[in-house]
């Protein structure tokens, strides 16, 4: 198999460096295992011109391949983007004109975080449902409306195009694809060699919400900061609708349409955002969070959390809590 990770300027080094390093341990790991058909593969870098690339924070990344020489590649893996996103894009045409060409004929195409813009830019997800950074969302259903978004899982995958979430996703991404090109014991091997766990999961619990505001409608401004400001009270989406001269129908529409989600969804999500905080900062009781942010009873909230987090709140505690922080002071 000829592997080719598709480098470009502004890109997360570390994840090129990452997939090629995980890549090593598993062609290791192959000859003293029943993995030794993974030792036939051969992984590469290749850019635009074939010269170096340099990764977002300045690591100078080098290629081995033009994209001319990297055609017919057998696999296809875009790292994430970690400059502005729509100012890569329109320099990235040589890498975006390259994928549209290429990917429709290789085995797998697989991409990290971001690089699903990349992926989305050349046509290649039309009318899929993919992964990625959840903080991009936003974005990414405004330019590519036609593909859908799973964001609370990991890795998405199908029979070509292999997805992976946000930013450290790229080690589920290679571990992924070492199964598929190897074999799922030597991915289970290269998994335990990197400390990381085989089965990803979901990335919910480490998604934070962040208020859509780019948006321009006022009126729909107007609602989230009552929103923002209330969270803890009753608030109603027909109440909401006449402070700001909309009947509860236009609300509703406007509302989702700036934002992606309903009213009710959206103070629900301030909410669980505002109790992450306060079980990451302090010792108070569940009960105590639950009031505080407007649930009338306990088992109300862990529900709700449980659905936004993926998690108890005990276990976002445990996890995140100052007690966690302590452990490494």
């Amino acid at each position: 198999m000829k592997i080719v990770i598709t480098a470009f300027d502004g890109c997360m080094a570390s994840a090129v460096h990452g997939i090629l390093d995980t890549m090593a341990i598993a062609r290791q790991l192959a000859e003293v295992t029943s993995g030794g058909g993974f030792l036939d593969h051969a992984v590469s870098v290749a850019t635009a011109d074939g010269r170096p690339a340099v990764g977002y924070g300045g690591l100078r990344i080098d290629a081995a391949l033009s994209h001319a020489e990297a055609a017919g590649a057998d696999v296809l893996i875009v790292p994430p983007i970690m400059a502005d996103i729509e100012t890569t894009l329109a320099v990235q045409l040589p890498l975006v004109g390259f994928l549209a060409s290429h990917a429709p004929s290789a085995r797998l195409v697989g991409s990290a975080c971001t690089g699903a813009f990349l992926l989305a830019e050349a046509g290649l997800l039309t009318n899929r449902t993919i992964t990625t950074n959840p903080a991009f969302a936003a974005l990414f259903r405004a330019r590519y409306p036609t593909v859908q978004l799973a964001l609370e899982e990991k890795i998405v995958a199908g029979q070509q195009l292999v997805l992976a979430g946000s930013t450290t996703a790229y080690l589920d991404l290679a571990v992924h694809l070492v199964a598929r090109l190897g074999s799922p014991e030597l991915a289970l091997a290269t998994a335990r060699a990197l400390s990381i766990d085989l089965n990803p999961g979901s990335q919910r619990l480490y998604q934070v919400f962040v208020a859509p505001r780019d948006h321009g409608d006022e009126r729909v401004h107007a609602v989230q900061n009552r929103i923002e400001h209330d969270h803890a009270k009753t608030l109603s989406a027909a109440a909401l609708g006449r402070e700001c001269g909309l009947s509860l129908r236009s609300l509703t529409r406007r509302f989702r349409a700036a934002t992606g989600m309903s009213p009710a969804e959206y103070h629900r999500r301030v909410r669980i955002e505002t109790a992450k905080r306060m079980l990451e900062a302090g010792n108070q009781s569940l009960e105590q969070i639950a009031i505080s942010v407007g649930f009338s009873e306990s088992q109300a909230f862990q529900r709700a959390f449980r659905i936004i987090a993926g998690c108890t709140p005990g276990a976002y505690r445990s996890r995140f809590g100052l007690g966690a922080a302590q452990r490494f002071a």
